[in-house]
């Protein structure tokens, strides 16, 4: 696989501005780190600035886009929205809720190709919690996103608790034959509906939304091919 020059900058409450930059594989999750041209050496984030609180932030990939957040002691500590260089319309949208980083805190990415069928669904829920789901489509077939980090579905992994933002990424455009990511109950029955915008022609962006989660529900999408 080819690597791409992944870029980005956190911003923060106190008027810090966080540079990444990184040479980084192509559909391998890897670490950003800070843009050594600005930073003197490459660094994590929890490293270059701890105590400083993230507002608002974005990263920008080359090709394809996959997704982008700031790991924090084995959890998503908060998503980092993403997109592809060329399709940015909000160059520094707020993040969910303001993030203060740690001492060893990392900006984790995924920099894909732009045929990569990589599909991810970034939530955030009432009680602060930050989870991404993803699958990768393959010919026609009923798609269920997965949790980024254990491989749960969407009930298992936020049982209990309301999602009230959200946005997803596929570059599936026409092979999606549902209104975007679908959050299904056990019985099969839609109780919420996710945009699944295609990051090559336009950066997604968080929407509101007001979707309770329960124990054998699923987030899927259907494809035609």
């Amino acid at each position: 696989m080819a690597t791409n020059t992944v870029t980005g900058n956190l911003v923060c409450s106190d008027g810090t501005n966080v540079p990444l930059k990184a040479e980084l594989a192509e559909g391998t999750e890897s670490n950003l780190t800070t843009d050594t041209a600005y930073t003197v050496s490459a660094q994590n984030v929890g490293d270059f600035a701890p105590g400083k609180t993230v507002v608002s932030a974005l990263v920008s990939c080359d090709n394809g886009v996959g997704y982008c957040y700031i790991l924090s002691q084995g959890l998503v500590a908060a998503i980092i929205p993403w997109s592809v260089k060329g399709a940015v319309s909000d160059g520094s949208p707020a993040l969910c809720q303001p993030y203060t980083l740690r001492a060893g805190d990392i900006v984790r990415c995924m920099n894909n190709t732009a045929a990569d069928r990589e599909a991810s669904m970034a939530v955030y829920t009432a009680s602060g919690v930050s989870r991404i789901f993803k699958v990768t489509a393959s010919g026609g077939a009923t798609n269920e996103l997965v949790d980024l980090q254990t491989g749960n579905s969407i009930g298992d992994t936020l049982q209990g608790q309301r999602i009230s933002k959200w946005f997803g990424t596929s570059v599936d455009g026409s092979k999606i034959e549902t209104q975007g990511f679908f959050v299904v109950d056990a019985l099969g029955n839609v109780v919420g509906s996710c945009s699944a915008t295609n990051p090559i022609v336009q950066q997604p962006l968080f929407s509101f939304a007001a979707t309770n989660i329960a124990l054998n529900y699923k987030a899927q999408y259907l494809t035609n091919a």
